[in-house]
């Protein structure tokens, strides 16, 4: 039998094709080819490649080269590339296959179209933070006094009010004060047989701020706690609001929900500027904070999904670098608008400029994506790839298709998806830890005047301690991941709100207070600038916007319950705070680590830290709503 000559073996060819396609008496010459691409002598065993000298021992055991040979060919088989559309399991136990991230492969994970448009999207936190953090200094503390007749505007402050009141201003002398003169009041004796009665009218001290809504409307006394019911409907707007928002951006788009609340915010902010009742004002306040947590909330995840890699952790981290910054300009805008209104006008008019954003950013290509419209997916990778100077890629069209099922069909995600299947326990611990967070964090933020010292200044403080903090968790993050970070952060911030109280049972210095709180605040910040993306990786497309959403309804509770925790008077607000955060942070290690990993592959670990299937447990991409439906 005449023999031919054995040519040379595709090397991305699977190894039954290359048996089937020898002569068995010519197998023994059949010799490997190196990477040079020259064929190698018989010593080529101990210096070849071992995919190739694999491939020749294939070779000798398809002819009987070696006595058991067809026992050892699944061994070695196993060993080699898997064909076109054959999928081979992981060697690596417990590992799954990363899925790949489309967006990723046209334009790559950063360049400069990635950092011009999350740069421009970070603005919008800009406006929502001022109306957060604005009612510091709207409704700042003011001395006040029960007012005097006009007969007696002459006479010192303080001659008044030993004379003439109680000592916490909200109850008077019944006297008929055009009888009494001013010399009276100066020597200080009042009629033994005088009564109190409740003050109707008020002074306040103008010499830092000139009007505040306190002083407007007279929220002292026995109204006071009008003042925290203000803030409690403002922060309940921001729990409805990161639900409802959700569940319509994921609908109709990231973009079209951030312009049109950014629109509706603005025009909110200013309406308040005009507003002339107590009771329109909280009406308007709940309003403010729907649409301001559904700006922040459609930005940021806008930013995570168009950032792939590493560089998501970077995105998502310095998109909340305007919060602290924010925290210094309202300290600086309340010393040169002491009026309220005026203050009001000034945090309220930059939302204007952020509404061009609409002819400037590009909707999410993930959601569009997953939503089936390619075809708008396909201009937007041409103008960032024009932009970053990078050719798209020739299959881009097979690229950008969906891999094995459509989602375009698909009902939108409700808010009991949030709680079936795989994303049950995700969403239980991260309401848990973003209850916490909010506690630590905003308990600092909103109640900074509680610490002493002067307010502008240690407002601009606190700002300050947070540029780093949100500056060192980056480094941090890329090396650590996501869960052991912010659990360590929670609990440093957590033992640290607890030391505030311990200073102020020694009698420590005020300085030594201030700066423990500083402290919390900066390992606290950390965890408030990176729980957001966790939370945005946690959760598929389809139900992204919802998943960070819905996190708000317990980060709202948090911030109804702040107002009330401080004004009890039997507990430690700061004990309490710190024993939450740091049961916070350790709820975070309950949840599942997404760093270094595409938006489109994030998956469980359950089956290795737990022993649980790991089929159909992938969070993102082609996990779907119906999957979820299903478990």
């Amino acid at each position: 039998m005449a023999s031919r000559k054995v040519e040379d073996v595709d090397r991305r060819q699977p190894v039954p094709k290359a048996v089937a396609e020898l002569d068995p008496e010519d197998a023994d010459e059949a010799q490997p080819l190196g990477s040079n691409g020259r064929k190698m002598g018989p010593e080529f065993s101990e210096d070849v490649e071992p995919e190739i000298a694999e491939r020749q021992e294939l070779l000798q055991l398809s002819t009987g080269g070696k006595k058991d040979g067809l026992r050892k060919l699944p061994q070695i088989m196993s060993k080699q590339p898997a064909s076109d559309g054959e999928k081979r399991p992981s060697s690596s136990e417990g590992k799954q296959p990363e899925e790949r991230d489309p967006i990723a492969e046209c334009i790559g994970n950063y360049g400069l179209w990635q950092l011009k448009t999350t740069f421009l999207l970070s603005l919008c936190s800009f406006p929502c933070t001022f109306h957060i953090f604005a009612p510091t200094f709207l409704a700042a503390p003011q001395e006040f006094w029960c007012a005097r007749p006009n007969s007696l505007n002459m006479v010192s402050i303080d001659k008044w009010r030993n004379f003439s009141q109680s000592e916490d201003a909200c109850q008077i002398l019944d006297l008929n004060w055009s009888t009494v003169d001013k010399d009276t009041i100066e020597n200080g004796y009042a009629p033994s047989d005088a009564k109190l009665i409740p003050c109707t009218h008020w002074e306040y001290d103008k010499s830092i701020f000139t009007t505040t809504i306190i002083s407007e409307w007279n929220l002292v006394c026995d109204r006071a706690s009008l003042n925290t019911l203000a803030e409690t409907l403002f922060l309940a707007g921001i729990g409805a609001g990161g639900v409802v928002s959700g569940m319509i951006s994921d609908r109709f788009g990231r973009k079209k929900t951030m312009v049109a609340a950014l629109f509706l915010q603005t025009l909110l902010g200013l309406s308040i500027t005009l507003c002339p009742w107590y009771e329109l004002y909280l009406v308007q306040r709940v309003i403010l904070g729907f649409f301001s947590v559904a700006v922040v909330f459609s930005a940021f995840v806008l930013v995570v999904e168009l950032v792939g890699g590493k560089w998501r952790t970077t995105a998502g981290v310095c998109n909340f670098f305007p919060l602290p910054v924010s925290y210094i300009l309202v300290s600086g805008l309340s010393l040169a608008f002491p009026e309220w209104r005026h203050l009001q006008l000034a945090v309220s008019l930059p939302g204007f400029l952020l509404i061009t954003l609409w002819w400037v950013v590009p909707e999410s290509p993930q959601w569009l994506l997953t939503m089936g419209r390619i075809a708008e997916v396909k201009e937007i990778m041409k103008e960032a790839a024009a932009f970053n100077k990078r050719k798209l890629p020739p299959s881009m069209d097979k690229i950008l298709q969906p891999d094995g099922k459509s989602t375009t069909n698909e009902k939108a995600a409700g808010v009991m998806d949030l709680f079936r299947g795989p994303t049950r326990k995700i969403t239980i611990c991260v309401f848990i830890a973003w209850f916490a967070t909010t506690i630590a964090y905003y308990g600092l933020v909103l109640n900074i005047s509680s610490f002493g010292g002067d307010l502008h200044t240690t407002s601009a403080l606190s700002g300050l301690v947070e540029i780093p903090a949100i500056a060192i968790s980056i480094p941090v993050l890329l090396k650590m991941g996501r869960r052991y970070p912010i659990c360590l952060s929670m609990v440093v911030a957590g033992i640290g709100c607890a030391m505030v109280m311990v200073v102020d049972l020694v009698n420590g210095k005020q300085w030594i207070k201030i700066a423990v709180v500083m402290l919390s605040k900066f390992a606290i910040s950390a965890t408030n600038g990176v729980l957001p993306m966790f939370t945005a990786e946690l959760y598929p497309t389809l139900m992204r916007n919802l998943g960070v959403g819905a996190s708000q309804v317990s980060a709202g509770i948090g911030l109804i319950l702040i107002p009330y925790l401080w004004k009890l008077a039997t507990v430690q607000p700061m004990l309490v705070t710190g024993i939450i955060a740091v049961l916070g942070g350790l709820c975070v290690l309950l949840l599942p680590e997404t760093a270094n990993k595409s938006l489109t592959s994030v998956k469980y670990d359950e089956e290795r830290r737990t022993g649980a299937p790991a089929e159909n447990t992938v969070i993102n991409g082609p996990y779907t709503i119906t999957e979820a439906k299903a478990s």
